[in-house]
Formats: C-alpha cells, sequence, structure tokens
C-alpha cells in the first residue's frame, strides 16, 4: 500500500508539461531532458513511448552536451551531467527520497565542477566575469531594443529609461553573484521535473517516488547549510568566502520557502480550502507583498523543522 508520503503521481500531465515549458523559459530544457533520459534507460524501456521519450531526450540532450559555448555554459552542462549520473546512482542504490538523492547529486556536481575548474587551472572569478559579460551583452540588447520600440536612444533620454538601465545592470551582478546558487536552484528543480516526467512514462520506475507538494520537507541536516554560511559571514578574517557564503544561504532560503509554502497548503487543504480561484486569489496575494510571503514562508519552514507542524495536525485524528 503507497503511505501519504510515498504518492506516485496519476495524469497531471498538463500541469507537469506546462511547468516544463515554464522552467524552459528560464533555465536549459536539457537539465530535465538529459535526467529523464538515464533514468528511462536504466528502467530498461520496453513500450514504444518508453522507447520513444528515452530516445528523443538522450537525443536532444546529447546534442545539448556537445554544443559550442563559454565557460559558464560548459560548467552548467558539466553539473547536469554530474547531477544526473549521482542521481540515477542513488535512484538504483538507495531508498533515499527524491528531495534527499537530489541534494545529494547537486552537492555532489558543485564539487565535481570545482574540481574540473580545477584541473582546467580556471577560477571562479574567471566564471564570474564570463557570466557577467555574457549577462552585459544581453542587457545592452535588450535596452537597445527598448530604445528603438520607445523611439530613443540606447542611453536613455528620460528618467525611465535611466531606470530601466539601472536595473539591467544590477541584475547583471546579481546574476554573476549569484550563478552557483542559480545553477544549483535550476538542477534541483530539473531533476524535479525530470522524475515528474518518468513517473508518468516509465512502466515499472525505479526509486522512490516524490511525496505530494503538500508534504514536501528534506532532510534536517541542511539547516547546517544555514549555519555554517552565516558564521562564515560573521567572521572578519572569512570575508574573501562571503559570497559562497551567501550562496549557500541563497540555495538554503529557497529550500525552505518551499518548504513552508507546503506547511501552508497542507494547512489549507486540512481546513477544507481550495480550488482554483482561491489558489488564484493567493498568488495575485504573492505577486503584490511578494517579500512579506517570501520571509513568511522561510520561516515557516525554518519552523517547520524543529516543530513538524504537519505531523501535529495530524496527530488528533490519530487518536478519534
Amino acid at each position: 500500500m503507497t503511505s501519504a508520503s510515498e504518492w506516485t503521481p496519476q495524469g497531471g500531465w498538463r500541469r507537469t508539461v506546462v511547468a516544463a515549458l515554464l522552467f524552459s523559459a528560464v533555465a536549459p530544457i536539457a537539465s530535465v531532458a538529459i535526467p529523464l533520459a538515464g533514468l528511462l534507460l536504466v528502467s530498461r524501456p520496453q513500450r514504444s513511448v518508453e522507447v520513444a521519450v528515452a530516445g528523443g531526450a538522450a537525443g536532444f540532450g546529447a546534442w545539448w552536451l556537445l554544443s559550442a559555448g563559454e565557460l559558464p555554459d560548459q560548467l552548467v552542462r558539466a553539473a547536469v551531467l554530474f547531477s544526473t549520473v549521482l542521481f540515477v546512482l542513488t535512484t538504483l542504490r538507495s531508498r533515499l527520497s527524491v528531495t534527499a538523492r537530489a541534494l545529494l547529486a547537486v552537492g555532489g556536481a558543485a564539487l565535481g565542477v570545482a574540481l574540473l575548474l580545477t584541473i582546467l587551472g580556471s577560477s571562479w572569478s574567471e566564471v564570474r566575469w564570463w557570466v557577467e559579460h555574457q549577462a552585459g551583452l544581453e542587457a545592452r540588447s535588450m535596452i537597445a531594443l527598448l530604445g528603438a520600440l520607445s523611439g530613443q536612444t540606447a542611453e536613455g533620454g528620460s528618467a525611465l529609461a535611466d531606470r530601466v538601465v539601472d536595473v539591467f545592470q544590477a541584475s547583471v551582478h546579481l546574476s554573476a553573484d549569484y550563478f552557483p546558487a542559480i545553477t544549483a536552484l535550476q538542477l534541483l528543480v530539473g531533476l524535479a521535473l525530470a522524475v515528474a516526467l518518468y513517473r508518468r512514462v516509465a512502466r515499472t520506475p525505479r526509486g522512490r517516488p516524490p511525496v505530494a507538494f503538500r508534504l514536501f520537507r528534506f532532510p534536517e541536516h541542511l539547516g547546517w547549510a544555514v549555519v555554517l554560511p552565516l558564521a562564515l559571514m560573521l567572521v572578519p578574517k572569512l570575508a574573501a568566502v562571503k559570497l559562497t557564503a551567501m550562496n549557500l544561504l541563497m540555495v538554503a532560503g529557497a529550500l525552505y520557502a518551499l518548504r513552508g509554502a507546503a506547511v501552508a497548503g497542507f494547512g489549507l487543504a486540512a481546513a477544507g480550502a481550495g480550488g482554483f480561484f482561491l489558489w488564484a486569489l493567493l498568488t495575485v496575494i504573492f505577486i503584490l507583498i511578494l517579500p512579506v510571503v517570501l520571509g513568511g514562508t522561510i520561516l515557516l519552514g525554518v519552523l517547520d523543522t524543529g516543530l513538524d507542524f504537519r505531523r501535529r495536525w495530524l496527530s488528533p485524528r490519530a487518536g478519534n
């Protein structure tokens, strides 16, 4: 019997495909295709749909891996390959949850990329320069396009245009500073989407199934990913690794926010709330007061690691 914590997805193709399309707008879709192909191939596909999806995903992934690119592009490709291998191996050899496997795979990929940089004689400073250079080119192209559409020069000519330039410049610096964290989050989302597709295509899927979103949690040891970076930032002599600490905090903060959102969703479901209009209203509220909501979900996620709200809310029912 499948427990509540081991929910096997049934249907939901539309939501999964829409999520993959949205993901492809901000990250390489190959980070979904490559782990999907790996999972399907180790499951020994027999049905025609399994073979077709595995072959298509593998072919597209191979083309993407062999494509030309600058240093950051090649590092992302290496990270996707490393994380796929580790995720598939832990799927075959362990009974860890999907979240734990994904975190281990991404952590191992980070170590692999760091080792690869050392072998190549490169450094994170060089990677950061390349990311800032690429993002700067894209930002300048976008500014020029907006200027052409508005009938102004790319340099501006109005307070609004100057503001737009400032926003694009800030985004360039952020994308360069937080390139490792952004890549890690993209890998995690890519693995999650790959598993969602895999469980719907494979006839005999391997590994533990994913949980429903409202039951999402992660190993409590992840708390060290918050404590250690904070300690590094507070020690003056370790200021050189401050950016590394900030990247770790960004990843941990995103996971705690996701956990907090899962707790909130669980509470709404337990209270009998739900439906399209409720979630649409919550989405609008989330957008309007994003900083408040984000801070609240992170706090709720942190508190849940110690208090386990969902277990407490279910306990009275178990005694009835």
